[in-house]
């Protein structure tokens, strides 16, 4: 039987937590490394074949459209990691019970320099201790019921939102002389291609289709739970979706 202060058993869970999550995303980067890509190349699937061109013309000389239609061959070049879904497993909620029976109690003092120490209290993180079975009921047990879970801060949510612009491979800086006419969907801050696709395959292609889309609050819960994404970045896209509009024009 081996003790541990009692501090220690309480952050077993929480770091047991997160070295499944590492290990479960190193198995994911594995597979990427293994399936998808060779000396730093991205792996691709190529297949040739040939398709039908229609080709309509009006003669000259008397006015009747003509079609034609041409076989031409043509080539195709996918990648590996489009065609093979690479395990993505992400660990959002662990509950866990355990119980913990105290063996010397140690009580020593919070100490910080921000914060009075009496306004910290004692600590009994020091106390020693040891993993117990749940049905006993001493009187140094103690029954811990524990939830963990996983919640992306914002801050993290604005870096993913611009590494997904830098896996669309659109410049933030590069302008045309000539501004189109209309926005493209992916152009909107955090969005990104894949995103985009999602929208795009919904029919909302352009910011104008976006904000028609979005204009109530009912429009706006059913295409964040489409997206699988918060209603606070749904509002967070029209907001760019209007400030790119404003500039273009």
């Amino acid at each position: 039987m081996k003790v541990n202060k009692l501090g220690e058993l309480f952050a077993l869970p929480l770091q047991s937590a997160i070295k499944a999550q590492s290990l479960a995303l190193q198995e994911t980067i594995s597979f990427i490394e293994q399936f998808g890509l060779k000396e730093g190349e991205v792996k691709t699937f190529r297949f040739k074949a040939e398709r039908v061109i229609e080709e309509r013309k009006v003669d000259p000389e008397t006015g009747i459209p003509e079609t034609k239609f041409e076989v031409q061959p043509f080539e195709m070049c996918i990648p590996i990691l489009a065609l093979v879904q690479p395990p993505s497993m992400q660990l959002n909620e662990m509950n866990i019970e355990f119980a913990v029976e105290v063996v010397e109690t140690k009580i020593e003092p919070i100490k910080s320099d921000m914060i009075p120490s009496a306004v910290l209290g004692p600590s009994l993180a020091s106390s020693r201790s040891f993993f117990t079975s749940l049905s006993q009921s001493n009187p140094t047990t103690m029954k811990v019921n524990m939830k963990i879970v996983r919640e992306i801060p914002e801050g993290m949510a604005r870096v993913m939102d611009t590494l997904t612009d830098l896996l669309s491979g659109i410049p933030k800086k590069a302008e045309s002389v000539t501004k189109p006419a209309v926005i493209e969907i992916e152009k909107v801050h955090g969005i990104g291609r894949e995103l985009g696709a999602i929208l795009r395959a919904k029919g909302i292609l352009t910011t104008t289709d976006f904000l028609k889309a979005t204009e109530t609050p009912e429009s706006r819960k059913k295409l964040s739970k489409a997206l699988n994404v918060s209603l606070k970045r749904i509002e967070s896209w029209r907001e760019k979706a209007k400030l790119l509009e404003k500039n273009e024009k």
